[in-house]
């Protein structure tokens, strides 16, 4: 018979052994994978902006980080040579793994859109910095367009009166420094910076952006050649839209001469807004936002409040409403978005129902 001492340290031993791998975690993870098709040459698929996979082409990729019931998975990809799409590449692991993420791509053409996002580190600086700084943020430049629209939320830092730019790096070289070629616009709150109203590319620097070449780079005090920086290049895994607003779009219509432009760029894993404004020369603004609405041509409430209303931002006669840089949509509102159901509103003490208006629709 065996000592009871014995049975009972035994025992012990055995309930301790259980809490340890219990405070460890014994939570279930999974797996992301999926398969690259038309793509020309080198292409590097990414999981929630890390995990790098570098592929020379076609084929299938998986993940070897795993994930937990719950977490956001995001898969975009890198590719200096075409234009890529992903399906069911994001939203949240639910119990199970993630299977057939399709990465598709197609040769660079002028008739295609350029959708690009960036994350901004003080890693990704050359020479890299130490700091507790990040930013989000992205370009749209529209099929058979040079013009772009966009631009940076920053976070970890107090509110920035120092220089924002789009830099160019060299040629063949997207790691290194090479000179600013656009001045971003700071807004109010000094943590959202945006494409001046009307920028356009040349033909050079749209190739340079095609390959990843161009850059977010934010210059502090602290560090005067940039503290902050983030290669403009990721593709999929956001929502994107640039909308023209005026009167007509209003329901019922107004009679405002106003004009303005929208930009949305956002998360489709956590509806985090990477950037979102409107420029316009409303007369007399009390608000503005971007709703949902019910049906085509219906109003509908205010999702996303801009709350930074900046007159006269640009010098040049444009006003800028922008979002908290803290803004996020809801699962609902990334659905609503995919139906083209959300709009963006400017309101006036004319028309404090909206002034003018500019449907949103997937780019």
């Amino acid at each position: 018979m065996m000592n009871p001492r014995k049975v009972l340290r035994a025992l012990l031993a055995s309930f301790a052994w259980v809490g340890l791998v219990s405070c460890h975690g014994t939570e279930p993870t999974y797996s992301v994978s999926g398969s690259v098709t038309g793509s020309s040459g080198a292409i590097a698929v990414k999981l929630n902006g890390g995990n790098d996979i570098f592929m020379s082409g076609n084929g299938d990729f998986k993940f070897t980080g795993k994930l937990l019931s719950g977490n956001a998975f995001n898969v975009q990809v890198v590719d200096a040579n075409d234009d890529c799409t992903v399906s069911g590449g994001a939203g949240t692991i639910d119990q199970s793994d993630i299977t057939g993420v399709a990465v598709s791509c197609v040769p660079q053409s002028l008739q295609n859109a350029i959708v690009r996002t960036a994350k901004l580190s003080g890693s990704r600086e050359n020479p890299s910095v130490t700091t507790n700084a990040s930013g989000v943020g992205g370009i749209i430049l529209a099929a058979a367009s040079t013009t772009i629209t966009g631009g940076i939320t920053i976070s970890g830092l107090t509110p920035v009166a120092s220089q924002i730019h789009i830099h160019q790096a060299p040629s063949g070289n997207p790691t290194g420094n090479g000179p600013a070629i656009i001045t971003l616009l700071l807004a109010a709150d000094g943590l959202t910076a945006v494409v001046p109203p009307g920028t356009a590319l040349n033909a050079n620097q749209v190739v340079s952006l095609r390959a990843g070449e161009l850059y977010f780079n934010v210059a502090t005090a602290a560090n005067p050649n940039g503290e902050i920086r983030g290669p403009i290049e990721l593709q999929g895994g956001v929502a994107a839209s640039v909308a023209i607003l005026d009167k007509s779009q209003v329901s019922p219509p107004t009679q405002s001469n106003a004009l303005g432009g929208g930009t949305l760029l956002a998360d489709l894993a956590t509806g985090k807004v990477l950037i979102s404004y409107i420029t316009q020369n409303v007369t007399n603004v009390t608000g503005a936002a971007i709703h949902a609405s019910t049906g085509p041509g219906t109003n509908g409430a205010s999702i996303i409040p801009f709350g930074n209303l900046q007159a006269n931002f640009d010098n040049a006669g444009s006003n800028l409403a922008s979002p908290l840089s803290t803004a996020k949509m809801t699962a609902q509102n990334l659905a609503d978005f995919a139906a083209s159901l959300l709009y963006f509103e400017v309101d006036s003490q004319a028309n404090p129902g909206g002034d003018i208006r500019g449907n949103i629709t997937p780019q």
